[in-house]
């Protein structure tokens, strides 16, 4: 699995077809999962949202494209709680009010297996 939480890494800036980002060139490469963006992101909110991502795939055992998913479910829930393994920084971050806006969440995407490993 690759995880590439910076700006617009699932994005064609060059062509209007989506099958060539990056993200798919690593799948069509041979890795797995691959996890992007489609836009630009903030570095606080994304931390936080990909620290809850990799929470959901070690400590639940969720499928990437599942753990994503709970991940932005997370920032959208306004009764949100981080996870114990969020400190310092990254948990005085989760206590944003505004995790739950679009930009913030909506931007990653995941591109590859759609089942858990092993299933």
């Amino acid at each position: 699995m690759i995880v590439l939480s910076a700006c617009e890494t699932d994005l064609s800036a060059g062509h209007h077809d989506e099958a060539l980002t990056l993200a798919t060139a690593l799948v069509t490469g041979g890795a797995a999962d691959v996890v992007g963006s489609r836009w630009a992101v903030r570095d606080g909110p994304t931390s936080v949202m990909m620290a809850v991502f990799h929470h959901h795939l070690t400590a639940r055992g969720l499928a990437p494209p599942d753990a994503l998913r709970a991940a932005q479910l997370w920032m959208l829930d306004p009764h949100r709680i981080p996870p114990p393994t969020l400190d310092g920084p990254l948990r005085a971050e989760a206590a944003r009010p505004d995790l739950h806006r679009l930009h913030h969440w909506a931007a990653f995407t995941h591109q590859g297996n759609p089942t858990a490993s092993g299933g």
